[in-house]
């Protein structure tokens, strides 16, 4: 079936530096994007803001492209990111606080609308990659006609192969306050321990983040609910090539 989901799906979690939001997106839509879809390096990119005041990320990058693995997507995007760095177009306006590439598990559900207003990302415990079977199990038992699924106009689902880190795109045009309540008694809230990123650039990225969170304990993941819910509201329309 033929679908807007890309097979492969960068997502970089990211803040702003000191020098403000007003510079962090200057670079991205003027620089960026327009460098990063014109070299061919992915199809789509997608730009969302926290919905929640205090997650400890606030800004969400999802860049679609067809690679068909890890190995492929490094050897087409590395070369020519550091080449970009080389000549002066990576510009150092955000902390990365995560960053992979994932891969396309399935498409449960597909929206007309290229680009809904509102998304709920659903994380496994990307710090521990055994919880993903798990994780997409839970998904799979929720009712599709009820609520929380009921709100989304489409459902897509990304994991790394043979690595785990179960990720599920759920977009809609609800309010993201609505859609957050209706995950408060199935998910936690936020984002989940992430564990070591894939960076782009050999050696981490130019302003890399904090250090990986320590491994959760069995005892921590037994308390927790099987998925981390986090509300994301679109800045803008999708970016194509």
């Amino acid at each position: 079936m033929a679908t807007r989901f890309s097979r492969a799906l960068y997502a970089v979690y990211a803040n702003p530096l000191a020098t403000g939001e007003e510079a962090m997106h200057a670079w991205y839509e003027d620089v960026h994007v327009p460098d990063s879809l014109a070299l061919g390096l992915f199809t789509c990119v997608r730009r969302y803001r926290a919905s929640d005041p205090a997650s400890r990320v606030r800004f969400l990058t999802l860049w679609s492209a067809e690679y068909p693995d890890l190995d492929a997507a490094l050897a087409a995007v590395r070369p020519v990111a550091e080449s970009l760095r080389a000549k002066g177009r990576i510009h150092v306006v955000q902390e990365v606080v995560f960053q992979h590439f994932l891969f396309l598990e399935g498409v449960d559900r597909e929206s007309a609308s290229p680009s809904p207003a509102s998304l709920t990302t659903l994380h496994a415990c990307w710090a521990r990659p055994e919880t993903t079977l798990r994780f997409f199990a839970w998904l799979a038992a929720l009712a599709p006609d009820e609520a929380p699924l009921a709100h989304y106009a489409s459902i897509a689902r990304y994991a790394v192969p043979g690595g785990g880190k179960g990720l599920a795109l759920l977009e809609s045009e609800a309010d993201t306050a609505k859609l957050a309540a209706a995950w408060q008694a199935l998910a936690e809230p936020g984002l989940p321990p992430f564990g070591p990123p894939t960076p782009i650039f050999r050696g981490g990225s130019p302003a890399p983040g904090p250090p990986p969170e320590p491994l959760p304990r069995d005892a921590e993941l037994a308390r927790w609910k099987p998925a981390w819910a986090a509300q994301w509201t679109a800045l803008g329309a999708a970016r194509t090539r």
